[in-house]
């Protein structure tokens, strides 16, 4: 081969890579239109479509902290006297409801209720703020829960409940409660 003739060949060569580089090229062109033209999902809810803006955040307030470290306790505010005593009631049944299978609780409620004659004497109730007037209306409750202070696994299954001390703050509302009650009268 010659010369001109490698030369032309060449020349061929780069024209046909030319070429092939506009149509690759065009057909890029091509596919990025469709890709623009088809729409891009939008969220929607019963086929409208929404338009969800994300909230702005806000801006901070900077303080400064004083060097000295400080202790920061996470705690509840005080209840007004309702709800505590509302509140302590709903602890004391819960934790009541724990023994209520118990075969001693039972054989002690009932005998409760037989001595008083009322179906609605329970634990709980005697751990309310009515217990000083059931005590004076039923004296011989006194005589029921001696009589069950003698049994051991009773007053173990009582010393359990007390030692709870979301039951003695409980009962302490509650009974505090009836002793704060008459004094504002």
């Amino acid at each position: 081969m010659s010369k001109t003739s490698r030369f032309f060949l060449w020349v061929i060569i780069v024209g046909l890579a030319f070429i092939a580089g506009v149509r690759l090229y065009r057909a890029y062109e091509r596919h990025a239109a469709q890709e623009a033209e088809t729409p891009t999902p939008t969220m929607t809810f019963n086929n409208v479509p929404i338009q969800r803006v994300p909230p702005r955040a806000e801006e901070s307030v900077y303080k400064r902290w004083s060097d000295e470290p400080k202790e920061i306790f996470l705690e509840d505010g005080n209840l007004p006297a309702p709800q505590q005593a509302r509140q302590a009631r709903e602890t004391v049944k819960s934790i009541l409801n724990d023994y209520r299978q118990e075969p001693k609780m039972q054989a002690f409620v009932a005998d409760l209720r037989k001595a008083t004659g009322r179906s609605d004497i329970d634990l709980a109730v005697l751990s309310s703020e009515q217990l000083s007037q059931l005590l004076q209306q039923y004296p011989q409750l006194q005589q029921v829960v001696a009589e069950y202070s003698k049994d051991p696994e009773f007053v173990k299954m009582l010393q359990e409940i007390f030692s709870n001390p979301q039951f003695v703050s409980s009962v302490q509302v509650l009974q505090g409660a009836n002793v704060s009650a008459p004094s504002g009268n």
